[in-house]
């Protein structure tokens, strides 16, 4: 008996061996486009806000944790926070670095989960993607109240994985409005000040 299931076991292993061989889009890993990321993670995002809004689960401020682990998956926070900094970024000790990336993304996630709050029970559509190399931009739209409200994610790969770097909502990109307002703070305030009024902007959504 125990030969027998041995020998079975074998036999399928080695069909699905031969099945990702012969046909390696089946693999879990392979083929993942952005835009397929992008849909997957909007999808998991609209779900929990949809279930905390209908009383099928804790409400939202309870679930943020939750959501920040989805969105986390396809966002890459630091880079962003790197970009907004610009040059300042390399003058910070490691220590200071590290609150502002911490701070920067509580408040990049706080301004999407925000959006989504507003838009997630209206109809989003995936236009299409672009992708040149490393790099790719997903279009998408969302219908609001009859108006179009265009959201296009920029995407970079790294070792393999898909990475949200940027956010333009109706032609403002994230990246570009924080840094505008970066600069002009540090072009009048220390660094420390910078990291206060972050402080105190995170502070007021929580």
């Amino acid at each position: 008996m125990g030969i027998r299931v041995k020998g079975k076991r074998f036999l399928i292993e080695s069909t699905v061996v031969i099945i990702l061989l012969v046909f390696p889009q089946l693999s879990p890993a392979a083929g993942v486009t952005p835009i397929d990321i992008i849909q997957s993670g909007t999808a998991k995002v609209i779900s929990i806000l949809r279930e905390s809004e209908m009383g099928k689960a804790p409400p939202l401020k309870q679930r943020e944790d939750e959501v920040l682990k989805v969105v986390s998956h396809y966002f890459d926070f630091d880079q962003m926070a790197k970009m907004a900094l610009g040059y300042s970024w390399k003058q910070q000790t490691p220590q200071k670095r590290e609150e502002f990336a911490g701070l920067f993304k509580r408040l990049l996630f706080n301004t999407y989960v925000d959006r989504m709050e507003n838009y997630h029970n209206q109809q989003i559509i995936y236009d299409g993607q672009t992708i040149e190399g490393n790099l790719a931009r997903v279009r998408t739209h969302f219908i609001n109240k009859g108006e179009s409200v265009p959201i296009d994610y920029l995407l970079q790969k790294e070792d393999g994985q898909w990475k949200v770097y940027d956010v333009v909502v109706e032609g403002i990109s994230y990246d570009q409005n924080y840094r505008a307002q970066i600069s002009a703070i540090l072009a009048n305030n220390s660094f420390d000040t910078l990291l206060g009024m972050l402080r105190a902007k995170v502070g007021q959504h929580g």
